[in-house]
């Protein structure tokens, strides 16, 4: 939330106060500030915490006189070291000190024109906002899967790789390769009587990274610039001198006054830990133009790069499909449909488009397809649990349409499955469109008698023979009903012979195959996990773990169970062999075993 003007303005005032009283000292010497002081945003947490020491600490001993460590204490800013500028500030001196021009007559490194033209330009909002100036040389997506390099970096020319080079050095960065740890690095050049007011900073680039700043340009009596703890009070001033660099914990409080009559320019840098793994570097041509959202950054020709969807839930009924699509699309990388079940491939079928571009074109409705196409690291897809079951008629189509999507199984205990799929059915909430697409054919009958009849329709088509199989199931699927829910009970819960079918015309590598019981085993987090790494999306805590779509209802009688389990039985063991399952029970162990399917 941005912060008020009127708030702005008294920070601004009060900071002008405090350049005359408060201590103006050079950080400590500490080394490199560990990442693992940056595990939650300090503004979060309360100034009187205590917090383990372990886990804080990039050790696993715990000292029995002192295990424990205030909020107050963690570190916030140390001094890496001092260094001479002489050829940066020879570099980027020219243009500073002027305000931000859209038609500059005479364009220098600070200029979105010159940028524009001979380097690549990048959008801060905020920074942007506040009119401050910048020179890019190094930026990183939200979750620093791809780290752009600009040609005032990679183009030696420049002259900024030497120009830095002392400031490499110090933070260890220096020689052959040393630069492919940073991920962020560019030059702000802050206007006079401005203030940045108190703020931590978000992303989830914050606490995978070390951030740095050099003041370049700068009366340090005349700036005053503030970091530590959670609260405004805890904040200490911070020697900003020329030449000095220092690491900052970001996730800690901290602001910026500028009450010098001069722009003042600061190098800011965030690099990674050794071994962390960036996806992609990429050299930016000049003049390239990306496409940027608060937490994606594409490159303007890469539109379209990826297509629309990119994963498909294709079942079981009443297994956790909503809870997965949900859960998925609290990453802030993954965009949801307009809608979430489509039912493209089954109910809303266009049987008068005759090609596979208009029957394309006419699915990419249900998504924001060209949205999606500007910013291709972003995704969307399609939660339908019905295709699982419709194989028949949904398996050609997805391969003619869309036949490089991933696909999610979610299932379940077909016991409970049944129960909980006759109970949505036969419920009583609801809006009334979603009670028509529920059906009516099961109103006024008990759990009970939906089974009699459903066993009675699957005889017919020879399903409760010992030797039924894949010839029974496709005669079986082949008179279903479309456009209600009021159909299959038994039959939905039949899940070998219905991912067999799937099996045989996609991939198994396009499989990820989990139970619902699952999430309660090993956790919501841990199979969500599993999800973005299948898709292709990075690592992200989601924050809402709750069930969805989920209802309160009666069990079933142990006759009824005892009846549905024996009937169960023989498909369940061929389903275990096949995912090499140990049974419906939650232990975790289908997550890992499933993965390779």
């Amino acid at each position: 939330m941005a912060t008020p003007k009127e708030e702005i303005d008294r920070q601004h005032a009060e900071a002008k106060g405090l350049l005359s009283t408060m201590p103006n000292l050079g950080p400590p010497e500490i080394g490199e500030i560990s990442l693992h002081y940056k595990m939650e945003a300090l503004a979060n947490l309360l100034p009187h915490m205590r917090l383990p020491k372990k886990a804080w600490e990039n050790s696993d001993a715990e000292d029995p006189e002192e295990p424990y460590m205030s909020v107050r204490d963690i570190p916030c800013t140390s001094t890496r070291g001092m260094v001479d500028l002489t050829k940066l500030k020879e570099l980027v001196r020219e243009g500073h000190n002027t305000p931000i021009t859209k038609s500059p007559a005479k364009p220098t490194m600070w200029d979105e024109a010159m940028a524009s033209k001979e380097n690549v330009l990048v959008t801060r909002r905020s920074h942007d906002a506040w009119g401050i100036k910048k020179i890019v040389l190094m930026f990183c997506d939200d979750f620093i899967q791809t780290v752009y390099e600009m040609p005032w970096w990679y183009d030696e020319t420049s002259g900024f790789k030497e120009a830095v080079s002392g400031i490499l050095e110090t933070l260890g960065l220096g020689g052959e390769g040393g630069d492919r740890r940073i991920c962020r690095m560019l030059l702000a050049s802050m206007p006079p009587d401005i203030t940045i007011p108190y703020h931590h900073d978000t992303g989830e680039w914050v606490n995978k990274t070390h951030r740095i700043h050099v003041p370049v340009i700068t009366d340090h009596t005349k700036v005053l610039f503030r970091c530590g703890g959670g609260l405004e009070s805890q904040m200490k001033r911070v020697k900003c001198d020329e030449g000095r660099v220092f690491e900052m914990n970001n996730q800690a409080k901290h602001a910026v006054s500028n009450h010098w009559d001069s722009y003042r320019v600061h190098l800011i840098l965030d690099y990674v830990d050794e071994g962390f793994e960036v996806k992609e570097r990429v050299k930016l041509g000049k003049g390239e133009e990306l496409v940027q959202t608060r937490r994606s950054i594409d490159r303007k020709k890469d539109y379209g790069k990826r297509e629309t969807p990119s994963y498909l839930i294709i079942g079981a009924q009443k297994a956790g499909t909503t809870s997965m699509y949900e859960y998925i699309n609290q990453h802030p990388l993954a965009v949801k449909g307009r809608r979430r079940e489509t039912h493209f491939f089954d109910w809303r079928w266009q049987d008068n488009l005759k090609t596979k571009k208009e029957q394309k074109e006419f699915y990419d409705k249900f998504f924001l397809a060209n949205e999606l196409k500007q910013c291709p690291s972003c995704l969307t897809g399609d939660s339908t649990p019905s295709y699982l079951l419709h194989s028949d008629i949904v398996i050609p189509r997805v391969k003619d349409v869309c036949p490089w999507v991933k696909l999610i199984v979610m299932l379940r205990n077909p016991v409970d499955r049944a129960l909980s799929h006759y109970r949505m059915v036969t419920s009583d909430d609801g809006t009334e469109a979603q009670k028509k697409i529920r059906g009516t054919a099961w109103r006024g009958m008990t759990f009970e008698q939906v089974i009699e009849m459903e066993m009675v329709e699957m005889d017919k088509k020879g399903l409760l023979g010992e030797h039924a199989g894949e010839q029974e199931w496709e005669g079986y699927i082949k008179g279903l009903p479309m456009g209600t829910g009021s159909h299959s009970l038994l039959g939905r819960g039949i899940y070998y012979l219905q991912l067999k079918a799937w099996m045989k015309e996609f991939p198994l590598d396009r499989f990820l195959i989990m139970k619902m019981e699952d999430m309660k085993a090993v956790g919501v987090q841990k199979a969500v996990d599993r999800a973005f790494k299948h898709i292709g999306l990075p690592d992200y805590n989601v924050q809402d773990e709750g069930a969805k779509n989920s209802r309160a209802y009666d069990g079933m009688g142990e006759d009824t169970r005892e009846k549905l389990k024996e009937f169960y039985t023989r498909w369940d063991e061929k389903l275990f062999e096949l995912l090499g399952w140990k049974g419906w029970e939650g232990d975790g162990i289908s997550i890992e075993e499933g993965e390779r399917l």
